[in-house]
């Protein structure tokens, strides 16, 4: 009985040491980035919402006079509805349905178009976020990034998002 025993004991051994140096090779470098404050962070920076209130400054002016004639012609209306003859009430309430039309279309057509440019915006600096991280993580060793949402608990010397954010720059 001893021999068996000492065999197994042997096989437990060695099966040990093949667990521990799996779990050795297994070891790998993990950080994180809280990508969320981060891309925040950088659209600040690039000034993302300033460049494209530039670049759709004329629309909008264009929407807020519209809204101002709208405006204008409800008062002149309101104002002075009983006082005008028919004919001239029926023409001020068609122009203002054309405005209100007018007004209805290009505001939503510019909010569409908002959208879109800012969700382009929004791809460009998530390209650029994720470059600097590969390149960050090739840099120092790490075999894997994960986002700070998916991780329940790290220590603060594997959060990487203050070199991201430098290597961005």
């Amino acid at each position: 009985m001893k021999p068996t025993i000492k065999a197994a004991g042997l096989c437990l051994a060695m099966f040990s040491a093949s667990v521990f140096a799996s779990a050795a090779e297994a070891a790998q470098k993990v950080g994180y980035v809280a990508t969320g404050p981060v891309l925040a962070q950088m659209a600040k920076q690039s000034n993302v919402s300033e460049n494209l209130r530039k670049e759709f400054k004329d629309r909008i002016a264009e929407v807020e006079r519209l809204e101002s004639k709208l405006q204008k012609g409800v008062e002149k209306l309101k104002r002075n509805g009983e006082l005008m003859s028919d004919s001239e009430r029926t023409k001020l309430q068609r122009q203002l349905q054309s405005y209100d039309a007018d007004y209805k279309l290009k505001v939503g057509n510019l909010k569409e178009d908002e959208r879109k440019r800012s969700a382009e915006e929004q791809r460009k600096l998530v390209e650029k976020l994720q470059k600097a991280i590969a390149r960050l993580a090739e840099k120092e060793g790490y075999d894997m990034v994960l986002d700070r949402q998916a991780v329940l608990y790290a220590s603060p010397k594997d959060d990487l998002s203050e070199k991201v954010l430098k290597a961005v720059k």
